[in-house]
């Protein structure tokens, strides 16, 4: 499975400081926002399946994982 870490992001937009709406991962932000600010309490790893075995894996985990672990199907 590839693992990815994703957070919520303080950015600059317009001359504000806003927070974002979902949570990107930093490989992502800082191509468009080098100067984002990481939330660190709301991280979530991101699962993405590349196998069918995993695929079918991760449809069994998803109804009883953590919060904190989202699968990508």
């Amino acid at each position: 499975m590839i693992t990815e870490e994703v957070y919520f992001w303080r950015i600059q937009w317009a001359g504000t400081w806003m927070f974002t709406r979902t949570r990107i991962s930093e490989r992502t932000i800082r191509q468009e926002h080098p100067e984002a600010i990481r939330i660190e309490d709301s991280k979530q790893l991101m699962l993405t399946p590349e196998t069918p075995q995993e695929r079918v894996q991760a449809a069994a985990r998803t109804s009883n994982s953590s919060p904190d672990v989202i699968y990508r199907m």
